[in-house]
Parts: structure tokens; sequence; C-alpha cells
């Protein structure tokens, strides 16, 4: 106690400080202000809109020539957000969901339907997809590299599964790292606080002949566990230790080739139950669970006699999970290639082909079994799409499909139509239309998991809650219908805006079936619970909007509001879908440039309630500062507070821990300090 009063003061400090510090610069002198060498007015709005996208069509084009909802997160914004990790980084994107359940695990999703495993945003690194097989979704606390090394990553909310297949039916993110000729020389990081207890990161770039560029890296951190809602500490610390390199080299003039790797190892504390109909229930115990994996990807992009462009990549991914409930050894073999050609002026011609390979061996447990508990399966398909020229340079059709066939999902067909229109060069309207697919995952059809216990005084044991598998699930599907308005207003302010209606059939939940008796050996009752394909269709809909204003040289305002709102039929057989996401979400971030030498940056975010059955989390507000000083160039000083507003909040109430109140963590007030020096 004593400890948090003394955290409690020293952040109270902290936020007089910065809010000193901003009241001093807004008496200072303008003029005076402006003629420090600025930070912020490195950037301005036009070239924000000139940034490269390439995730939404497979091709670099312009944000404001992009027919999507599509986002940018910069080197600029993670290092000045303060910002860790990759889920962190994630929270300065509209329309996406970011909740924090304990110290090593998020909630992530796109529009909605958020959960640990929120399986309707595919996420990739460098075009390798993290998307687990398994139990569909992204096991976040594996994605990390060394944060310094992000050169952007693109945000791209409503399907995309022209482009990136199955799964990709509320987005697509993909965290693109910097190229090797980028990361020259040395580089060394490292601090720690109150939560981030310890961290320390180096790489070393050089060069490989004429035309060759190598990176390697290292990095290792340690977090300190949260706590419950009463103040008792829990066990979910997170510990990694990672290294990978890269190589980018030029085969020819017309030839490129890119090598790349990661190994890592990775161990989070775990509350567990035994899950059984046996003493003692729901009694929990601590656990340490690892994760050790290693992904190699090679890329080789290039350009033909006759004008066309050619990429071929191919990734080897593999995972080691070893858990009390459930151990598993996955490994990933993925190889895709893509061919663009402009068959006359008007036509922007791209196709290409993947094949992709999975073996996934589990080892079973009472908790959670898998039958057969080792699978190897393929998938494959297909892809066209055509960027059209109806008028030069004012307005552009782009009309594509895809076919694939999974082991689970079986054969799905996924087209888009899209219009943009560009009346001048600061404005934009797009318009789309898509349909996309999330086919079911290896744990929807093939395992058994024990959800726990509950009593009752009807019964002289306690029933065990089982979810069955179900072979015979048929993939998700989505129609969705987007429009957006991107536009520049003048030289210092912009604003983007998108409304969507999203339309789902086939949605995979669980459905309550009859109680089962047994008498022998021993008496028992299960509940059982069954994946099965909802009849009734689902409908999202909502506006996303976001602004970025630099008042002056020094002083940028960027912000951010979505709104949600899913509508469900009453079905008392299953989970309360719309509560699972707030209806509101905001963010403002508050940039300051004092001089050449010291940055400061505020963050506020505001997320509306929760109010799914059992999971009710009420709304809540935070605030993020970052002091930074660089006192020659390439080093830098910073000092990060988050969550200032309160000692801790409640981001997510995770379904797992619905029945054990005390399993519910608090993302707490925390404080670090950080050394950066690149030479």
């Amino acid at each position: 106690m004593q400890n948090d009063n003394n955290l409690k003061s020293a952040t109270n400090s902290l936020s007089l400080f910065l809010l000193g510090t901003l009241l001093a610069l807004t008496l200072a002198d303008g003029a005076a202000a402006e003629q420090a060498s600025p930070d912020i007015g490195d950037i301005s709005i036009n070239e924000l809109m000139q940034m490269e996208v390439s995730s939404a069509s497979r091709k670099s084009e312009s944000l404001s020539d992009t027919a999507a909802a599509a986002f940018i997160i910069s080197q600029d914004d993670i290092r000045r957000s303060g910002a860790t990790s990759i889920p962190e980084a994630l929270r300065l994107a509209p329309g996406i969901e970011v909740a924090q359940i304990n110290a090593n695990s998020w909630a992530i999703t796109s529009r909605g339907f958020n959960g640990r495993y929120a399986n309707k945003l595919l996420v990739l690194m460098d075009g390798r997809t993290v998307y687990t097989p398994l139990f569909s979704g992204v096991f976040w606390n594996l994605q990390d590299t060394l944060m310094e090394d992000i050169e952007r990553i693109e945000v791209i909310r409503g399907p995309g599964a022209v482009m990136w297949g199955a799964n990709a039916v509320n987005g697509v993110i993909n965290i693109i790292t910097k190229k090797a000729k980028d990361t020259q020389g040395d580089l060394f990081v490292a601090g720690g606080g109150n939560q981030e207890q310890g961290f320390a990161g180096y790489r070393h770039g050089g060069q490989i002949g004429n035309d060759g560029n190598y990176r390697v890296y290292a990095k290792t951190f340690e977090r300190e566990a949260f706590v419950t809602p009463s103040g008792q500490r829990q066990h979910d610390d997170w510990r990694s230790v990672q290294g990978g390199f890269r190589v980018d080299d030029r085969i020819s003039s017309n030839h490129r080739f890119t090598v790349q790797g990661d190994v890592y190892r990775k161990k989070v504390g775990n509350t567990v139950q035994p899950l059984t109909i046996s003493a003692p229930f729901n009694t929990a115990f601590n656990v340490d669970d690892q994760a050790d994996g290693a992904n190699l990807i090679s890329r080789w992009a290039g350009s033909l006699s006759d004008g066309s462009e050619f990429v071929l990549q191919g990734y080897y991914d593999r995972v080691d999970f070893t858990a009390q409930a459930l151990s598993d050894s996955q490994d990933m073999f993925d190889i895709d290639f893509q061919h663009r050609l402009h068959p006359d002026p008007s036509h922007d011609l791209m196709w290409g082909v993947n094949y992709r390979f999975i073996h996934s061996t589990t080892v079973n447990s009472s908790a959670i079994a898998f039958t057969p508990n080792s699978l190897g399966y393929h998938q494959g398909g297909a892809f066209v799409q055509d960027d059209i020229t109806l008028i030069d340079h004012t307005l552009r059709l782009t009309l594509g499909s895809k076919i694939e066939e999974s082991h689970f999902g079986h054969t799905q067909v996924q087209p888009n139509a899209r219009l943009l229109w560009t009346p001048n060069s600061t404005h934009s309207v797009w318009a789309s239309v898509s349909r996309a697919s999330r086919i079911p995952s290896r744990g929807e059809a093939q395992s058994s998991i024990a959800l726990g216990t509950a009593n009752t005084a009807l019964l002289p044991v306690p029933i065990q809650i089982m979810a069955l598998p179900n072979p015979n699930l048929k993939a998700e599907k989505v129609f969705s219908a987007e429009i957006g308005y991107r536009t520049q207003w003048s030289e210092r302010f912009s604003t983007d805006v998108t409304a969507f209606s999203n339309h789902y059939t086939d949605l995979i939940l669980l459905s309550r079936g009859d109680l089962s008796i047994q008498t022998a050996p021993t008496f028992s009752v299960t509940q059982p619970l069954m994946w099965t394909n909802l009849t009734r269709e689902i409908t999202t809909r909502g506006i996303e909007v976001s602004a970025d204003w630099n008042v002056l040289d020094w002083m940028r305002f960027t912000g951010n509001y979505s709104h949600l709102k899913i509508e469900k039929p009453y079905d008392p057989n299953n989970p309360d879908l719309a509560g699972l996401s707030p209806r509101h979400r905001g963010m403002l971030r508050w940039q300051v440039d004092v001089n050449a030498q010291t940055h400061l940056d505020m963050t506020m975010r505001h997320v509306g309630r929760l109010n799914a059955v059992n999971q009710s989390v009420p709304a809540y507000t935070t605030f993020d500062a970052r002091l930074a000083y660089e006192p020659i160039a390439g080093m830098e000083w910073s000092l990060v507070a988050q969550n200032i507003f309160a000692p801790r909040h409640l981001e997510f109430r995770d379904s797992a821990a619905v029945s054990l109140t005390d399993f519910t963590t608090e993302v707490p007030r925390s404080i670090y300090g950080k050394f950066s020096w690149s030479f």
C-alpha cells in the first residue's frame, strides 16, 4: 500500500510538471518557439497524405489514392507515443479495439466481436501471417520485434480477402519493418520502471558488397504482474528474449532479394483452474507457460522485360507452446506469388497464387483434447484484381476476386468492387462492396474444452461445462459496404471519415445442448456447448473519424473517434455479442516541441462501457504523457507515464475467468524511463 501511495504521489507530481510545462509553452512567445528546429514540422500534412500504403492492394500507392479505410502508424508515432509493444502502438489507430486483459494478454479486433482470440482480424509481419489456425486469432504475447526497427504499421479496416484470403474479415494489420539500408550503424536502448521492470535492445547494421545491407538485433524485457480489483498481485508476469536478422541485396538492376528471420523464447505467468468434476473443482493454481519459436522469410522481387513486376515470397514458421492445459508444436510453410502487368494504359492488372501447409501436434490434457492430436493439412488459393482507369486522375474502378480452398472451410469465393473519385489533389471519395470469409479453426472443429464447473442445489455434484467440436461447421461470411471521404483542407489540417455496414451470416458460436448424466463409473453431469453456425444474420454499422492538425510548426493535434452499433436478435442460447465491443471510443494526442532538444507528448483515450452478460466493464478514460530530451544527435532520454488518471482500471473481463472474479486484472498506473543511442 505504501508503494502504491508513493507511486500515486510521483505520478501526480509528474502530471503537475507536465501541465506546468504546457502552460509555459502556451504563454511563451510563438515566434521564438517557431525558430527552434522542430521535430513535428519535419512531416507536413501533404506528406502524410502521400505516405505509402501497400497492404490494401499489394502494391505501393499513396494514402490519398487508396480506396479503403487505411491508416498509417509511423515510426515517429510509435516513438513519441511511448509504446513498448505492438498492441500498445495499435491504440493509435481509429476503428481498432485494443483492450488489455492482463500483463501479457490483449483482446484486439476491428469493428467488433472482440475477445482474447478475436478471429476476424488478419495480422501480418512483413507479409508473414501471425494469425493462428489452432484457435483462430493472434497470440499477441508472441508477436514482437525491436520497436525502433518498425518503419510503419498499416491498418486496413474492412475486408481484405481478395488480397490476403480468408480471415481478413474486418481488417488487415501489416507490421512493416525498415529496410536494412535504413538501419545502418549501431543502436542501443535500455530502460525500466515499476511495470516495465527492465528492457534492453541492441542492433547493428552494415554493408555487404556494393549493393547489399544487413542488420542483426537482440532484445529482452521483463514485465511485472498486474493486480486484481482488491489489490492482490496476479501471476501474469511476462519475460522475453528475442533476436533476428535481415539481409537486403540487389541481384541486378531489376531484381532484389530479401531474407530475414527471428528466434524467440517467451515465458508468461498464468493462473489456471483444474476444470474437473472432482475436488478441488475450481481451485486455481499458478503456472508458467513457455513458447519457443522461429521464422524465416525470403522474398524475391523483380521486373520483367515486358514491364511487368513480380514478387515471390516463401516463409517457414515454427512455434512450440508448452502450457498446463495444452501443449502444441506447429509448423507452417507458405509460398506466395504475385504478378502485376499493364495490358494497356487504362488497366493495372494483378494476379497471384498461394499455397500453405500446416502441421500441428498437440499434447492433450483433461482440460483440452484434440482428436486427432496430430494433423497436417493444406490450403491454397488464387486471386485476380484489375484497377481500371475510367477518367484519368479522376475516377478509378477496382474489380477483383479470390477463390480459396481450405481443409476446414472448404471452397470460398471472395469478391470485391471499389470506386475511387479524386476531383482534385486534396479530396478523394471512395466506396466499396465486398465479401469475405472466416474459416473454422482446428479448435472449433476438433477440440473438446472443459470451460469450468457450476454448482446447483438440485444435484449432489458440480456440473461440468464442456465445449464440444463440430467437424461440419461452415465458414463465417460477411457482406460489407463502405464509403469514405479523405481530404486535406489546408497545408496543416486533414480529415478522414469512413462509414460502414457489415452483414454477417453463419457466425460460429457456442450453443447450449441438453444435460448429459452418467452413473458409471461415477455419477457425473455435463452441460455440453456445441460450436454451431448461427442461423440469423448479424448486422453492424459504424463510423470512424480521424483528424490531423499541425497548429504550428512546433505543435500538433491528432485525434480519432469510432462509433459501433451491433444489432442482434435476442437468443438466450448465444453470448451477448453486442457487449463485447464498446459503442464509443475516442483518442486525442497533443504533441509539442519545446525546443530543438525537448519534446512533449500527451495522449488521452476514452473507451465506452462493455455490457456483455457477466463481462460488464465500466467506461474509462486514460491519460499518458512522454517527455524526451536529446542532448546530442542520436541520443535521447525519455520519461513515460501511463494511465495517470487512476491507480488502475479494468479494460476487459476475459470470458475464461467469468466464474472466478479474482482472475479479473486491472491495468495499473506506470512510469518508466528509457535511454536510446544511435551511433
